[in-house]
């Protein structure tokens, strides 16, 4: 059989999938569907086995529980499109007129028949992400056996849907069984623990499959994630053909903050963060040296180089998430050196009695924190701003807000 060019220019964008494994009944709540008949491309234009097919097609979906719904909801919007209501090929029409009946999925197709053969092509979307969500397209020859085919195919694309491609819009109910599940992630060499102690195998290639010896679908599961220098994570997963594993966080022993801080705008700082528990219990090294504008023309700039040794931790939640908080406190001096004059280096020292913090982590892996402190001078030694004078930079009514980045280094 050949097949024109007009009809191969019309099929070659359909997005056709790879069978997953499964077994069992399989019910669902009702999901809404439009299923439109199937467009006769035959040359010869016979109409004798439109009725068939489409309600072949009609009976599988109904048979696993979706709610088909009837053709007067969306044959008005049809007729005035001046569309054949038997004639609905392409993704936009399927799509707009799903979106008029108010169905979740709307399905589409068409087959040509000539002498002995038949090509069938049918596609599912979904109608409220405007997305295919699966389709096949075969040829067979037509005999007594081709409605057994028929009925096999349209029903392996409802498991799909079903299984698979639109979760959001079923539930599963009864016995159904998993024979195979891949476990897809981004991270390769990632293994994988069943419930924290059978391990099934590292990712490779993005991908790892799992015989599960016919898990009942839908059950819960923890699986635990391992990898060196990566966060042990633990994920409950849903039993399902293929199940989406979330990547694990580096692990970092050293990190470098660069950040700036009001009350000593003229100036950049930087710390280096030593972590004795990776990602939660930190020390900190900080430096940053800034000036000061003088009031008094032509005057000396004053030069001051702030150093900290801090100890800290990040409070609740864990390395994973986007957004954490910490805490942390110790010692600093501020060091003052005015240039140009016979005056001594200043020692400031000071205890930070808090330094509270907020973080979070951008998509290009690098954290951007806001920070605020308590920094009280204690008066000892050569200093310049004495003892018991209140908080070092604060202003009327609201300390310094340090703003900055963290750049995991190792």
């Amino acid at each position: 059989m050949r097949i024109p060019r007009g009809l191969v220019l019309l099929i070659l964008p359909l997005a056709l999938t790879v069978s997953r494994g499964w077994s069992a009944d399989t019910k669902i709540t009702a999901a809404s569907v439009c299923v439109f008949p199937l467009a006769n491309l035959s040359p010869n234009d016979e109409q004798e086995h439109q009725a068939a097919l489409s309600e072949a097609v009609r009976q599988e979906f109904q048979a696993v529980g979706f709610h088909l719904l009837p053709d007067d909801r969306w044959q008005a919007e049809a007729t005035r499109l001046k569309l054949k209501p038997d004639r609905v090929t392409e993704a936009s029409q399927a799509l707009h007129l799903g979106q008029a009946a108010g169905a979740d999925m709307a399905v589409s197709g068409f087959y040509w028949k000539e002498n002995d053969r038949i090509l069938v092509s049918l596609q599912c979307w979904d109608v409220q992400d405007g997305t295919l969500i699966t389709g096949f397209l075969r040829t067979w020859r037509f005999n007594l056996g081709f409605y057994n085919f028929i009925h096999a195919e349209i029903a392996d694309l409802v498991q799909k849907v079903v299984f698979l491609y639109a979760p959001k819009l079923i539930t599963l109910k009864n016995d159904v069984r998993v024979d195979v599940i891949t476990f897809t992630s981004p991270q390769n060499g990632m293994e994988v623990f069943i419930e924290g102690e059978k391990s099934v195998g590292r990712i490779e290639n993005g991908m790892l499959v799992f015989q599960t010896d016919g898990m009942k679908a839908g059950t819960p599961f923890m699986v635990e994630k391992r990898q060196p220098g990566y966060h042990t994570l633990q994920q409950t997963v849903i039993a399902a053909p293929e199940v989406a594993l979330t990547a694990l966080p580096r692990a970092n022993n050293l990190a470098l903050e660069i950040d700036w801080t009001g009350g000593q705008l003229e100036g950049a700082g930087a710390t280096l963060r030593w972590y004795p528990k990776p990602d939660w219990i930190m020390i900190n090294f900080s430096e940053y040296l800034y000036t000061q504008i003088p009031f008094v023309p032509n005057a000396s700039w004053p030069i001051h180089a702030d150093s900290e040794l801090l100890a800290g931790l990040y409070l609740v939640r864990p390395p994973e998430e986007r957004f954490r908080f910490g805490l942390s406190s110790g010692v600093g001096t501020i060091f003052t050196w005015i240039p140009a004059t016979a005056l001594p280096i200043f020692t400031d020292v000071y205890l930070n009695l808090f330094s509270v913090w907020s973080e979070w982590r951008t998509g290009w892996g690098f954290p951007i924190f806001a920070r605020i402190e308590l920094k009280l001078p204690l008066g000892i030694g050569n200093n310049l701003l004495g003892g018991g004078e209140g908080p070092l930079h604060w202003g009327p009514y609201l300390p310094p807000i340090t703003l900055g980045v963290v750049i995991p280094w190792k």
